[in-house]
Order: structure tokens, then C-alpha cells, then sequence
């Protein structure tokens, strides 16, 4: 990945871990810059130095259409400004050294390279991994709201702000910070939430074309690669890239998931469908074995310094490590990897895997109903919620009557309140229903989960929640994606993993324009419970603008859970796989746990679950997930 380490302040940097690569940029008395990958360098009329450090897919031009990367050399004035980092696409962190030695960086608009931070008696250091920092040496407390996120949130990593140390900080989506002789500035981009629009025909077509460009300024010169998993998202790729530049341009893998004998192929529905999907368009498709069944530890050693050192504690990151693995043996040098993630979240607030409600007989059924789970978050429940009429609303009565043993809380008396509890229940509970109360979870304590939602609330809903209404409320999830999911260790991984083979991952859902597009999306374009499918303008594009095999997406999504509900990947890896005496012997060691708050977390409850674990008893539903968190947490491990 790229990488980056600034000293400000007097500190013996000899001391600091060393990175092999990193290039001394900048040597003076009070300021020290090592990197690599820069991609820029130049003065401005003022004297400062400017430094364009990782990947720019283009910018931006004002009708829609990408520049070349090579842009960045005639287009300095609008990358100067921090506000106008919005104008480009890619991956990138932008420093800016004055001529009186104050350092300023700033990253992509989403924040998708990450700048930790640790301050030190005189001194603060900054660097894009956390094992350039002085973390990684000596060690440090835990966070107790960066590690209660990562061990209770969906994509175990703490939210973007935040680290599970607490002498460790980590720059927010839209901020910037200044350094000046080891002290600290940070400036916010004021985010301006888009209200919803009536889309016309027109804006379908319009849809179309935003797709195809963020493919086409993302290609590769010798070619493209696609992580095939068969379903909307990857396929939609898939054939927008062959639409684009023909299928000797492009080819395709899948992952193979063997986590247990006693289970077999786990995701043979998607491996059958890839294959005839690739053959629809006459692709190469390699497959990658993802078995489990003996290989945890010699995956776990490859992956665990990256993993520790970004604070991913995720299989699905595990997964993408060896895909990326499998693709650097027979990849070019200039072919990029395109992934579909944020697909989901983006289109339809993740409600897209026909997991709501589970019916035998109808797979239409699943996806209304997963519309239906959806339209809870959208504005118009949220209208319901604000005349305090929503518990007469059918929808939630029947998602209420199918689950009535979850404890909701009270609603807010404001309107700024319920915002407030809707996008926190989004983000922060773990449940998937508004209201959703944190007393659901066990692992945290009642003090602890008081704390880690008053922090989280401060620190990234009560601004946006201000600002909350029932024409932008989507706009506001998507920008707080960034902050959460987005950034996640079943997110993040994808690029991380990718470099750390000598690759290049690109997600072009994950583009400006594109989610500029569905920010304004209105409900009734598959996010409520209107007759649209789930992803409506995606699906609309593969059935009228490019070629696409409609006829191949019917049948079980991906895997063996899509014909029995009993079945948990979770389950398999827990309790079947080669990661189960490493996760025991990891808990039994007792080092992470043993860090935790005792008055923040319920070590009671771990203590249980891990002792039944370790005696041989098959925990299920929240208990087997919890477990699960904490050997892999306990398995990544933490500095010091």
C-alpha cells in the first residue's frame, strides 16, 4: 500500500519501526517525511511543497467524463484545496509542507487511505499503518470505544475515527490536519446532505453511463481481473467491462469455500453460476481454493502483521487475502482487480441478500421482503416515527411479530432525537430493525454500552442527525457508510490485501458521481415498497443498455444457508475448521481479553462463552457470534 510516516516536533526517529521501500522526503529540525509512491511533486507560487501520495484514478470534468491520472500534472490548483478533493477520483493522500515547516495532509473525499496518528512528549507522528508509529514498538492501552465498535459492529474495525488504542487517533472522512512542531490542528468539511429527486427515464440512462465510466477510467492496461462471487454486483462488472473492451480484456475468479469436511463446498450455488455466467460471455475464470479445512495457521502468519497493523479481525479479510493470492501468480503488471463492494449499502441500505425473512418456496418472496426490511430505514417510516404513528404501520408489525423477544428502545420526543436513534440503531446497535437496543448485546457492560453510544453519537451521528429529514435521509447513510461499514475489515481488506500481493483493487461502486446518483435516489427506486427491485437502476442498465444473461440470476444465492436457514458459516469455522485449536489456544491465552475494561465490558458473559467453547460446546445464534469476534480478535492479536 502506499506509505507514508511525518515526524513533527524533535524525536529521535532512528528509534521508530523501519519499513523497507520509504524514501526520505523531507529531513529538516522540527519535521521528518518518508514515503513512497509518490505519484506528484510539485511548488506552488506561495513556496509550499505538495505531495500526491497513492493512486488517482482521474478527475473530474464537467460532463461527468474521468481525465487520465496524468491529469494531476496540469489540474494542481484544484488539488491545492482540500475542499476541491471531491474533483478527483482514486485513493490518495495529499501533504502540504509550507515553507515555514507546518505540514498539512488531507486524503480522498472517502477517506479510503487511513492517517493514524500518536502524540508523544514534544513530538507527533503520522503515518498511513500503525506499524510505523511507535504503537507498534512499545504498545499502548486499549480504546475502550474503538475495540467495543470493532468487537460489536458488523465489519470488525472501529469506526473511522477511532483505533483500539487509546493513545492512537485516526483522521475522519472529510477532515484535514495540520502539524506544527508537535502539535495538532484538525478542520472538518462541512457535509451538505442532497435531498431525494423525482427521477425520470432519463436519469436510468443517465445511470447507465455514470456506471460505464467509473469502469472505463478504472481499467487496466493489460487487462482486468473481476472477483466473481455471481451475484448483481460482480457480474454487472463483469459485463460492463467486456461491453467496454471485449473479453480477451478481461477475466474473472472465484473463491472455492472449503471451511469444514463435515460441510464440503459451502458456496457452490455461486461457483455453478459464476462459471455460466463467464461462459455467457466467453471469459476466463479461475477458481481459488478458500479451504480451511488444514491451512488457518499458514494463512494467519502471511496476513497478521497487515491485519494487526490496519486492525482488521475479519474471515471475510482472510478470504480476500488469498484471492488477491491467487491472482498474483498469474497476473500482469498492469491489470487491476475490480470488486463490487458498497453495491449493496449504496443501492439499497445492504438489504439485498434475501436474508430478512426466509421462505422455502419463493426467492421473490426473500427479496421483497429484505425491500420491505429496508423501507424501516427509509424516510417514509421515518415520517411515521415522527407523528408517533409507526407501530400501527404493517411492516414493522409484521418484522415486531417475527421477532418478539428484542428489546427496543423508547423513542425520542424530538425530531432531532429520532434521527438520532434512527441512523445510530443503523450504525451502532448491531440489529437491523429501528430502535434496536444496544441491551440486545452481552458483551459490553450497562456502563459500557452508555459510553460507547454517547461517544459514537458525539463523535459521528449528532452533526449529521441535525440535519436529518425525510427528503435527505438517504444521503446522510451513504456519507456515514464512509465512516463505518465502508471502511470495515470485510470492506478494507479488499484493497489492502490486493497491495500486499503487488496488486491494485479498485471498487467502482465507490465512485463521486455514482453515489452522488443514489444519494439522490428516491424510495420508490427499490428501497421501499414500491414493485422496483431491490438495485433497480443497476438491473435496469443490465436488461436495456448492455448484454447481460437475466435468465442465469434465479435459483440460491451463494450458499448452503439459502436452502437451509440452520446453516452458519460461522458455525463451520468455529467448530469444524483448522482455525478451531488456534482460536482456542488464542483465547485461552487470555492476552487480549485480559486487556479489556472490567467495568466496561461484561467479562462475565465472555468468560462463559469462552469456557464452553474451550470445553467443546456448539454455541448458537448472538452467543456463537460474539465467540466468534473474540477469537478472531484474540487470534489477530494487539501491540505490546
Amino acid at each position: 500500500m502506499p506509505s507514508l510516516r511525518v515526524v513533527s516536533g524533535i524525536y529521535d526517529v532512528k528509534s521508530f519501526p523501519k519499513m523497507g521501500g520509504l524514501k526520505n522526503l523531507i529531513t529538516q529540525e522540527a519535521l521528518f517525511i518518508e514515503a513512497d509512491k509518490v505519484l506528484h511533486h510539485w511548488i506552488s507560487d506561495d513556496k509550499d511543497h505538495y505531495y500526491i501520495i497513492g493512486d488517482v484514478d482521474g478527475s473530474r470534468q464537467s460532463g461527468g467524463k474521468l481525465m487520465s491520472s496524468s491529469s494531476v500534472k496540469i489540474e494542481t490548483d484544484r488539488l491545492s484545496d482540500p475542499m476541491r478533493v471531491s474533483d478527483f477520483e482514486g485513493r490518495f493522500v495529499v501533504l502540504k509542507i509550507s515553507p515555514n515547516g507546518v505540514c498539512q495532509l488531507w486524503t480522498d473525499q472517502f477517506g479510503r487511505i487511513d492517517l493514524y496518528w500518536q502524540q508523544l512528549d514534544g513530538a507527533v507522528v503520522l503515518a498511513t499503518s500503525m506499524d510505523l508509529l511507535p504503537v507498534a514498538s512499545s504498545g499502548a492501552s486499549l480504546d475502550n470505544i474503538g475495540i467495543a465498535h470493532s468487537l460489536t459492529v458488523y465489519g470488525s474495525r472501529p469506526a473511522k475515527k477511532h483505533t483500539i488504542y487509546s493513545s492512537v487517533k485516526r483522521l475522519g472522512v472529510g477532515e484535514s490536519i495540520e502539524l506544527s512542531g508537535g502539535s495538532v490542528k484538525l478542520t472538518e468539511k462541512d457535509f451538505k446532505p442532497v435531498n431525494s429527486a423525482q427521477y425520470q427515464e432519463c436519469d436510468l440512462h443517465h445511470y447507465a453511463d455514470v456506471f460505464l465510466e467509473s469502469l472505463r477510467s478504472r481499467a487496466g492496461l493489460d487487462g482486468n481481473v473481476v472477483y466473481l462471487s455471481s451475484g448483481w454486483d460482480s457480474t454487472s462488472i463483469l459485463a460492463g467491462l467486456v461491453h467496454l473492451f471485449g473479453n480477451r480484456k478481461v477475466r474473472a475468479v472465484i473463491g472455492r469455500m472449503r471451511y469444514a469436511e463435515r460441510s464440503g463446498i459451502i458456496n457452490q450455488f455461486e461457483i455453478d453460476r459464476a462459471h455460466a455466467v463467464a461462459d455467457y460471455f466467453g471469459v476466463r475464470l479461475d477458481v481459488i481454493e478458500l479451504d480451511y479445512r488444514n491451512a488457518a495457521e499458514e494463512v494467519l502468519s502471511k496476513l497478521q502483521p497487515l491485519f494487526r497493523s490496519q486492525q482488521f479481525a475479519n474471515l471475510t479479510g482472510f478470504n480476500h487475502w488469498l484471492l488477491a493470492e491467487g491472482v498474483a501468480k498469474t497476473a500482469n503488471s498492469n491489470e487491476v482487480i475490480f470488486a463490487g463492494e458498497m453495491s449493496d449499502g449504496a443501492h439499497n441500505l445492504g438489504f439485498s441478500q434475501f436474508v430478512s425473512i426466509f421462505h422455502p418456496a419463493s426467492y421473490e418472496f426473500r427479496e421483497y421482503s429484505d425491500k420491505m426490511a429496508g423501507y424501516l430505514f427509509g424516510p417514509t417510516f421515518l415520517g411515521q416515527m415522527q407523528k408517533g404513528v409507526h407501530e400501527q404501520d404493517p411492516v414493522w408489525q409484521i418484522f415486531r411479530q417475527k421477532n418478539p423477544k428484542i428489546k427496543l428502545d423508547k423513542i425520542a420526543s424530538t425530531q432531532h432525537g429520532i434521527s438520532k436513534q434512527m441512523l445510530g440503531t443503523f450504525f451502532l446497535s448491531g440489529g437491523r430493525m429501528p430502535l434496536y437496543s444496544m441491551e440486545n448485546g452481552n458483551i459490553l457492560s450497562a456502563d459500557g454500552r452508555e459510553k460507547f453510544a454517547s461517544e459514537s453519537e458525539e463523535s459521528y451521528i449528532n452533526k449529521i442527525a441535525a440535519k436529518v429529514n425525510t427528503s435527505n435521509l438517504y444521503s446522510c447513510y451513504l456519507h456515514l457508510y464512509n465512516s463505518f461499514h465502508w471502511q470495515g475489515a470485510t470492506v478494507a481488506t479488499l484493497e489492502h490485501t490486493a497491495e500486499a500481493n503487488g496488486l491494485r483493487c479498485v471498487a467502482p461502486f465507490h465512485d463521486a458521481e455514482l453515489m452522488d446518483f443514489l444519494s439522490a435516489m428516491p424510495e420508490s427506486w427499490g428501497r421501499g415498497l414500491d414493485l422496483n427491485p431491490t438495485k433497480y437502476p443497476l438491473k435496469w442498465m443490465l436488461r436495456n443498455k448492455i448484454n447481460y444473461p437475466n435468465h442465469l440470476q434465479v435459483g440460491p444465492h451463494a450458499y448452503t444457508y439459502d436452502v437451509n436457514p440452520n446453516f452458519t458459516l460461522t458455525g463451520e469455522i468455529l467448530y469444524a475448521s483448522s482455525f478451531k485449536d488456534i482460536f482456542k489456544r488464542s483465547l485461552q491465552s487470555g492476552e487480549l481479553i485480559g486487556l479489556l475494561d472490567e467495568e466496561f465490558f461484561n467479562h462475565q458473559y465472555i468468560d462463559k462463552i469462552v469456557n464452553q467453547y474451550v470445553q467443546g460446546e456448539e454455541l448458537a445464534g448472538q452467543e456463537m457470534k460474539d465467540l466468534s469476534v473474540l477469537a478472531m480478535h484474540s487470534l489477530i492479536g494487539v501491540y505490546g
